[in-house]
């Protein structure tokens, strides 16, 4: 068996879903698309401390390397709790730092079986994993930048690309670069995005995107886009939920995720909105870390703006708790917004109660809610 047949067979055995190999040339696919968007959409990609272009020139950056090998592991074996549906996106089901150790220890054994083999072995976050991922022959893409199961998973896309840099020259597998979207399938990511961030095929304005908005951003969120973020929380699945080639997976019967379920309320509404510093600490953070373990108040804005999008009145004293009471800025003006939102005469009275109390810009956000309002 050739060296590159024991690596596929080693990753195969690890429950990895496919493995591929590719050179280490520059990702110019992915290169010549981020030199053709205006520096200001990918900016925060391309710091002095963190970028992807940097990393897509994997040969230039490693002189050391020859190939790379690519893993796909599938993050959503088990069901999704129904109550996290349309709150959370399905890929932080499970903690990579505490019950996800099982998942993080494969990568360790797959890197451990490597240089065992004396090959030397790395794992670069900058390298673009989806391009990795395509040129290695294992994905293809969708026209909303995901990246799709070529041969495993019913050709879904609930997956996490892992490229590894190598020293060893392995043979590279054929690219799968391409779209592979049916083409019956009308657009149907690109019409279902809340905030228009997907507006072509396969061109995407990560700034207007609920993800990025949900855990990335310092402020609070733009008026304009809270509507269109409904309640999702942190992160978001709208453009492969309603894709078709995801429906398969979708439709099929999954076990039950029994720790994630069993933690489920820690991540409703109310309480993420209302929570100490030690239920974030403790219960929420471990789960989903891209917002830093001192900001539970970004938690929170993205609960009240959740709680106003539901349209149901009994959220308002929770609003109103959070308004009176809340030391950040950002929940209070959140929280004045969803009140608005919501109406009634109850939050018409907090909102006027609070006006006197407040400086700008959370004034401003109240002086806005109230001419809004609608009283019933």
């Amino acid at each position: 068996m050739s060296l590159k047949e024991t690596i596929r067979e080693k990753a195969l055995e690890l429950t990895f879903e496919d493995v591929g190999f590719t050179g280490v040339e520059p990702l110019d696919i992915y290169i010549r698309e981020i030199d053709s968007r205006p520096p200001e959409m990918y900016g925060w990609v391309q710091t002095e401390r963190f970028n992807t272009r940097r990393g897509a020139g994997v040969g230039q950056k490693h002189e050391w390397a020859k190939s790379l090998v690519v893993l796909i592991r599938n993050y959503h074996r088990r069901a999704f709790p129904p109550q996290m549906v349309g709150v959370m996106g399905r890929c932080y089901q499970v903690d990579e730092r505490i019950e996800h150790a099982a998942e993080h220890q494969k990568i360790v054994d797959f890197m451990r079986f490597l240089k065992s083999r004396g090959i030397r072995v790395w794992f670069d976050e900058e390298l673009p994993a989806r391009m990795a991922a395509a040129r290695s022959g294992i994905v293809t893409y969708g026209k909303n930048c995901f990246a799709y199961a070529r041969k495993s998973m019913r050709g879904a896309s609930w997956l996490e690309s892992i490229p590894l840099i190598l020293d060893a020259e392995l043979e590279p597998d054929e690219p799968s670069i391409e779209l592979g979207c049916p083409k019956w399938c009308k657009n149907a990511c690109i019409a279902a995005c809340p905030t228009g961030a997907l507006y072509a095929p396969k061109k995407m304005n990560p700034l207007r995107c609920i993800a990025y908005n949900s855990y990335y951003t310092k402020d609070i969120t733009p008026l304009e886009l809270r509507e269109p973020m409904g309640t999702w929380v942190y992160g978001c699945d709208r453009c492969q939920e309603v894709c078709p080639r995801n429906q398969p997976w979708l439709n099929q019967e999954l076990p039950q995720n029994e720790p994630l379920t069993e933690r489920a309320q820690n991540f409703s509404l109310g309480t993420l909105l209302t929570m100490n510093d030690d239920h974030y600490v403790n219960k929420v953070w471990p789960l989903a870390f891209y917002i830093s373990r001192k900001n539970a108040a970004k938690w929170q804005m993205n609960a009240a703006r959740a709680l106003g999008n539901q349209g149901d009145s009994d959220n308002v004293p929770l609003l109103v708790q959070s308004l009176n009471h809340s030391p950040h800025p950002m929940v209070r003006g959140m929280s004045a917004w969803s009140l608005g939102r919501l109406g009634g005469t109850r939050a018409k009275a907090a909102l006027e109660v609070q006006r006197s109390r407040e400086k700008a810009p959370v004034r401003a956000e109240i002086e806005q809610a109230l001419e809004n309002i609608y009283v019933y």
